[in-house]
């Protein structure tokens, strides 16, 4: 059973009880004015084991978004090299606290610094990315152009034939 659903529900009762505790003061936080609220991944870095019919156990983030991988970046010494209009398409997963695990060992997840200064999320050494403008719950970026969904311990996700 996919955790996609789970997930985004638990991302979205959180952001409606953060946004429950605003003042209304002009803070940024949506105030009942009409327009319903952006649901956005709370802070920090959310990966979870997701079955997926295609590709077996595949990682999404907190909001049900695929984690992938590219084969241009490397995993030893862990480097990236999707910079520029390369990370307007595949977003780098940046790395913060809190630290938060469902079905991936701590010792695959680790980060580095990319060049423009942020620090990036790896996963078995690889820097993994989500695919912009792509549904929670899907893998439309396996496959393409060297970008394969990654597996819990970092790994490509094979399709299954």
């Amino acid at each position: 059973m996919s955790r996609a659903p789970v997930l985004a529900a638990v991302a979205a009762i959180a952001a409606i009880a953060l946004t429950s505790c605003s003042s209304g003061e002009g803070d940024g936080v949506y105030s009942g004015g009409g327009q319903a609220p952006v649901l956005s991944a709370p802070k920090g870095v959310y990966l979870s084991a997701n079955s997926t019919g295609q590709l077996g156990t595949t990682v999404i983030d907190a909001v049900g978004f695929t984690v992938y991988r590219s084969d241009k970046d490397s995993a030893n010494p862990p480097a990236s090299n999707c910079a520029d209009a390369c990370a307007q398409t595949w977003k780098p997963m940046v790395y913060e606290e809190p630290i938060v695990l469902e079905g991936v060992q701590q010792g695959d997840v680790g980060h580095i610094t990319r060049a423009d200064g942020t620090e990036q999320v790896t996963l078995g050494g690889w820097p993994v990315y989500t695919l912009v403008g792509e549904q929670t719950g899907a893998t439309s970026g396996h496959g393409k152009d060297g970008w394969f969904a990654v597996k819990p311990d970092g790994e490509k996700a094979a399709t299954k034939g």
